[in-house]
């Protein structure tokens, strides 16, 4: 039940009702940089980050990927089908980091919608967060330099799963790696070696080995 609860969408919930809903679904542990579904195929199941970190990203034929979203925990995705009619995932969904999720049905989900209204509001909340999210990522593309737009995506994965350490650094526990951050901020995995040294030297940041990065959000 804790599980289900770590989620942040059922916290409110009775014990009675978190086992009812654990019915509607199943939690599943899966490794990093495994493909949970492709654009274009039918809708079957929606997805709840407990723990880890996934994206949902775009492919071209020669394989240059562009990451759409981001989802940590708490996050609900795809955002598609539950408030409109859209059948089929809009992009491909992965994950990056080892992640623990709770796996519902698209006619599961339907009816757990309906089953408790409050599940409705939260998703209201979720979707205008996720459209708050994009138009802020947007702007800073367009308005930001790179080395901004790298801190913004540091930050972010920082209040998303950091943990606080000594001497004021928050460590990155689901960190992504350079190529992945260049798939997001749409530039190269060489920019973000230089920008991420630039941050080093500047104590802004610390590499905290294989892949993980300390950050101190005061400086940053």
């Amino acid at each position: 039940m804790s599980v289900l609860k770590a989620t942040g969408w059922f916290q409110d919930f009775t014990d009675e009702q978190l086992r009812e809903i654990a019915s509607f679904g199943r939690i599943k542990r899966i490794a990093d940089k495994k493909l949970l579904f492709v654009q274009g195929e039918p809708l079957t199941d929606y997805f709840f980050v407990v723990d880890g970190l996934v994206h949902a990203y775009h492919q071209n034929k020669e394989g240059k990927r562009w990451i759409a979203s981001l989802f940590a925990s708490g996050d609900l995705f795809p955002h598609v089908g539950l408030a409109d009619d859209e059948k089929h995932y809009p992009a491909n969904g992965g994950t990056i980091t080892p992640c623990l999720l709770l796996v519902i049905s698209r006619t599961n989900m339907q009816k757990l919608m309906l089953r408790y209204p409050v599940l409705e509001r939260r998703l209201t909340e979720f979707l205008a967060k996720k459209s708050r999210e994009l138009m802020n990522r947007y702007a800073d593309s367009v308005l930001e330099p790179a080395l901004n737009q790298l801190v913004s995506l540091l930050k972010r994965l920082a209040n998303a799963s950091g943990i606080p350490a000594s001497g004021g650094w928050t460590l990155i526990r689901h960190a992504m790696t350079e190529q992945d951050m260049a798939g997001y901020l749409g530039v190269t995995p060489e920019t973000v070696s230089r920008l991420l040294n630039r941050l080093y030297r500047e104590k802004r940041a610390k590499s905290a080995g294989r892949g993980k990065i300390y950050i101190d959000l005061e400086r940053c």
